[in-house]
């Protein structure tokens, strides 16, 4: 019995360990965030940036505490076995994020899209929250999230069914995809829409490539898809 509380003991204590890295990590990522707004926006006097840092940052937080640490480490190391592709395709859309928050800031600044209707920014923000929701639950409900597109055969990965999966197979990158559509009108910025939609472009394309792979390679998920028709939006595609 003591043998078993010790084993006990030490799992626990490696998940919180886990969890306080996926914090940190998250705080350094809203730092960044930070720099790529303020900056090129030349002062900090920005509400609705300040609100997406806000918001940022609970969303880590609450995303490291829902999330299985096995899920923290599997998304947190680097993996050799990752289709070779996705790694060009995830910096062209990660840059794409970030080229997005800079052009807002820059029209922050000069005003380039002039003055946006505040019911504009708060129905972007609540489709904001309402992506960052979709992401939680999908993380929460596949312990087989991964950052990568990879079949994690060492960790014995099978079909998830549950959850938001039960309505699209991608429910992941359709959380991202609203994020990164409705994150430039969130702050202000029609010009910023461009960038965003470059990056939800980006993602559709990882879907389409990450589902052929899938089916190929992932066992019983060929009959997932026949009962799951739709990757990202439901009666849609």
């Amino acid at each position: 019995m003591a043998g078993f509380a010790g084993k006990s003991g030490d799992y626990e204590d490696r998940a919180g360990k886990k969890r306080i890295r996926s914090i940190i990590t998250g705080i350094l990522n809203v730092a960044v965030m930070g720099v790529l707004l303020f900056v090129p926006a030349g002062t900090t006097d920005w509400p609705a940036a300040w609100v997406l840092l806000v918001f940022s940052l609970i969303s880590f937080f609450i995303n490291s505490l829902v999330v299985s640490p096995e899920l923290l480490d599997e998304r947190s190391r680097r993996h050799d076995n990752a289709k070779p592709w996705d790694r060009y395709l995830v910096a062209a859309i990660v840059i794409s994020g970030w080229a997005s928050m800079v052009v807002a800031g820059l029209d922050f600044r000069y005003g380039w899209t002039g003055i946006s209707p505040i019911t504009l920014q708060a129905a972007a923000f609540a489709l904001v929250v309402f992506s960052g929701g979709i992401l939680i639950w999908a993380m929460a409900s596949n312990p087989f999230f991964s950052a990568v597109v990879r079949v994690q055969d060492e960790r014995g990965q099978t079909v998830i069914t549950g959850g938001p999966y039960r309505y699209v197979r991608h429910p992941g990158y359709a959380g991202w995809i609203l994020y990164m559509l409705f994150l430039p009108l969130m702050l202000g910025s029609f010009i910023a829409v461009v960038p965003g939609v470059i990056a939800a472009v980006l993602d559709i394309v990882r879907t389409y490539l990450e589902d052929r792979i899938l089916l190929s390679e992932l066992a019983g998920y060929r009959e997932y898809a026949g009962r799951v028709r739709y990757r990202l939006v439901p009666g849609v595609w």
